[in-house]
């Protein structure tokens, strides 16, 4: 069957007779919904016509994140040439510059591109409920530089012929989203670093920790996921990334519900939809009072070690000048403070598994000013526990609330990466 891009559709929203009007698409002349059936009774042709529309609205959501977001594109590859097939990013102006916070957006799996949570939703609903721009302008207003991902976009047509070809650095999500950490992040000035995924993006986000794992350590203070679908064989490897993390699931129980959960996994509260699609929009409010939760937490920590480092330095100054000459020596107390070279004292808020993984760093020239450890001492009340309310189940959604938003066994995995909407 030939695809939408081979038949003679229109190229635009208004050639199918559409517009967004407050948000919403609706057909120019009625001012009503979309509707699916073009054709009576011609159901493949009714297909790629939808499926043509969607690819137009990649196009429309590409330029709202221009002009209503201020975002601008940059090549991936960032080197790439006028004849080599390439993709791109979204950042906002001065995003790599922003010495304090960058936030960066992983969408998940199928037709969906940069800016986008759900094509269906954008269609059949609002561009809030499906798009990205709610989250990236929320997160404007607070003050972070953005940074959008577009890891679907793989492949293009080679000049001339009807092959496809794979673009370098983007031949898979998990590809395009360790280039552009490389490429893009790992230049960026922020201190701190916040991730919200949705889907098969925490899939993408679990494979950043794993190949990004310094970086993470040191700047990233929150993750974010929206009914995600991850797997991770061994989960004390991850101890790290959970610690920081909270995934809003599919459920009809109440927003913020805390949700049975699994040894080693990511902390599960309810999104308040059992809608898969819509956990993103519907959690937005949790999502962002999670991130400033988080933040307020590092920075205040941060700020406690400096004051208690300034402190130290002048009682030491003022008991070196106190004792002359005998300024040279070390007391019994102070000894019993000191470790053996290059051994890490643990503190009381660490864990075994914290210290082997400190140790690690330090082998490799060490990590400092560590802002997810500083966020791991962070008091218990502060971060979800495991089991839900007494009595309560979770609802499961159409099939998807159950294997979402979970570690997952290869069987719901492969159920979540064949979601082509999302």
């Amino acid at each position: 069957m030939a695809s939408a891009r081979d038949s003679e559709f229109p190229t635009d929203l208004a050639g199918f007779g559409y517009e967004f009007k407050n948000g919403k698409m609706r057909n120019i002349k009625t001012g009503g919904p979309f509707e699916f059936v073009v054709r009576e009774g011609d159901q493949a042709y009714n297909q790629m016509h939808y499926e043509a529309l969607g690819e137009v609205i990649t196009e429309e959501v590409y330029k709202l994140l221009e002009s209503d977001c201020n975002l601008r594109r940059f090549l991936v590859p960032s080197d790439a040439s006028r004849n080599d097939p390439s993709t791109f990013i979204f950042l906002s102006d001065g995003a790599l510059d922003n010495p304090d916070r960058l936030l960066v957006l992983i969408h998940g799996s199928g037709v969906v591109r940069a800016g986008q949570w759900a094509r269906r939703l954008i269609i059949n609903d609002s561009l809030d409920w499906g798009t990205q721009i709610p989250f990236i302008k929320k997160a404007q207003e607070i003050g972070y530089g953005i940074l959008v991902m577009n890891t679907n976009d793989n492949k293009r047509k080679v000049a001339g012929s009807q092959k496809m070809k794979i673009i370098k650095g983007s031949g898979s999500p998990e590809e395009h989203a360790c280039y552009v950490w490389k490429k893009f992040v790992h230049k960026a000035k922020a201190r701190h670093i916040a991730l919200i995924a949705h889907s098969y993006g925490g899939c993408v986000t679990t494979n950043l920790f794993r190949s990004e794992k310094k970086d993470f350590l040191k700047r990233v203070f929150a993750v974010a996921m929206t009914d995600s679908v991850h797997y991770y064989p061994n989960p004390d490897a991850f101890k790290a990334l959970v610690k920081v993390s909270r995934n809003w699931v599919s459920s009809s129980l109440p927003l913020d519900t805390q949700l049975e959960n699994r040894h080693g996994d990511i902390a599960r509260v309810s999104a308040g939809v059992h809608v898969h699609e819509k956990t993103s929009y519907s959690s937005i409010e949790s999502v962002f009072k999670f991130l400033e939760e988080r933040y307020n937490a590092v920075t205040k920590r941060a700020g406690k070690e400096k004051e208690e480092e300034s402190c130290s330095q002048e009682e030491h100054l003022d008991r070196k000048m106190s004792i002359g000459s005998d300024c040279g020596t070390v007391d019994d107390a102070c000894k019993s403070k000191v470790s053996a070279p290059g051994v890490h004292q643990m503190s009381d808020s660490e864990t075994e598994g914290d210290q082997v993984e400190k140790n690690g760093n330090d082998e490799k020239g060490g990590v400092k000013e560590n802002t997810l450890e500083r966020a791991m001492t962070i008091e218990k009340q502060e971060a979800l526990g495991g089991g839900g309310a007494a009595g309560e189940k979770e609802e499961a959604a159409g099939g998807s609330g159950d294997g979402a938003g979970t570690t997952v066994s290869e069987g719901t995995l492969e159920r979540g990466m064949s979601v082509s909407e999302d």
